[in-house]
């Protein structure tokens, strides 16, 4: 790689951006949407089943972000559905090594082709998968897929009526400005779903329309053989970052696969950091709750910086109420980091006619 294109790259993954800063409100809910439901367990005495209900709020934070009422709930409906079937979808898997190590590459497959109709079914597909995989994972010894399923859609219900509740109030207070359609923006042309559908079944006929879904397939094959070769070391973490890392646009893989290999071992030490005095579970709480709010702040500002923060958030609640060790931590990031090569090998370089790495065409 020359001089000029380390320096770019660089630039790409450590740059912060000008995006405006998030809402108070949106703030708020992040925070009250995924702690709130963890804490009500914890005083209920079920930590788990709070745990399963606050992945319902962390797979609704980054939905609704429209200007208005009406802009805000498609958005929110799509993340509850997909988060839904992928918690019942996950949960029916769990326990069958063989329907897992299959199922999921194969539902992978599916989703990557559905999620080519819009933008919107491309996020929801992308979250379907990702809570598929946890949910496959999660080790609820004896709880129905459709009690799973269900605390989830309440965690996510929860969120989704913080986020439309608190915009108005937090307006009317005056913390939030009220939203305005700038004179000069010509607003998008509106497609129907006969058209979106029939512009999907025409890009079939073309490799570009199947090649996100068999990158993806590849790649999440690939992790599970990893599952098999090194059991009992996290290797659903592979297949996690696999989906994270993996993106629509070929020309986004290579900044975003390094921008999560970065943030990803940023966010280990943290939470190593973190749980090095065995904190209490109000504690825990209160750092989930710190690291909810600060989320939405870095999303649109750096990416690296958004993974340093989203890692330890997750290893915190899927291991609420259960000890961490050192050995688990490094097993983590082992298994993250194998995504991102796998990510980067398997979903761009196979594919990609310029390689950014080399220089060559």
């Amino acid at each position: 790689m020359d001089v000029a294109g380390g320096s770019s790259l660089r630039k790409r993954v450590f740059c912060w951006s000008g995006a405006r800063a998030p809402r108070a409100s949106q703030v708020v809910a992040v925070m009250l949407g995924l702690a709130g439901p963890i804490a009500a367990g914890v005083m209920v005495g079920h930590a788990r089943m709070g745990m399963v209900m606050s992945l319902g709020g962390l797979a609704l934070s980054g939905d609704g972000k429209g200007e208005t009422f009406r802009e805000q709930v498609p958005g929110l409906v799509y993340a509850l559905v997909a988060g839904s079937a992928a918690m019942f979808t996950g949960s029916a898997m769990a326990g069958h090594d063989m329907l897992t190590a299959f199922g999921v590459p194969a539902i992978a497959a599916a989703a990557g082709l559905l999620g080519g109709i819009s933008r919107p079914l491309a996020r929801a597909t992308t979250q379907f998968m990702v809570y598929t995989i946890i949910a496959a994972n999660l080790g609820l010894s004896g709880v129905h897929p459709l009690a799973t399923m269900l605390l989830f859609s309440l965690g996510a219900a929860w969120a989704a009526g913080l986020s439309l509740i608190l915009r108005p109030l937090f307006q009317a207070l005056g913390s939030d400005p009220t939203p305005h359609t700038p004179a000069n923006v010509v607003p998008s042309p509106r497609r129907y779903a006969g058209q979106l559908l029939h512009r999907w079944w025409n890009s079939l006929a073309h490799l570009s329309g199947w090649q996100y879904a068999l990158r993806i397939t590849l790649c999440l094959a690939t992790a599970e053989a990893f599952e098999w070769i090194f059991p009992h070391h996290h290797g659903y973490w592979v297949s996690i970052t696999v989906v994270i890392v993996v993106q629509r646009n070929l020309q986004a893989a290579l900044t975003r696969t390094l921008q999560r290999a970065a943030g990803t071992a940023l966010g280990v030490l943290l939470v190593s950091l973190l749980l090095l005095g065995s904190p209490g579970l109000w504690a825990m709480i209160s750092m989930l709750a710190v690291l909810a709010a600060v989320r939405p702040i870095l999303k649109e500002a750096n990416y690296t910086a958004y993974a340093a923060v989203t890692t330890p958030l997750i290893i915190l609640l899927l291991d609420f109420g259960q000890k961490t060790s050192w050995p688990v931590i490094v097993d983590r990031l082992a298994a993250t980091l194998a995504g991102c090569v796998l990510a980067l090998t398997f979903g761009y370089l196979m594919w990609s006619a310029n390689h950014p790495i080399t220089g060559r065409t």
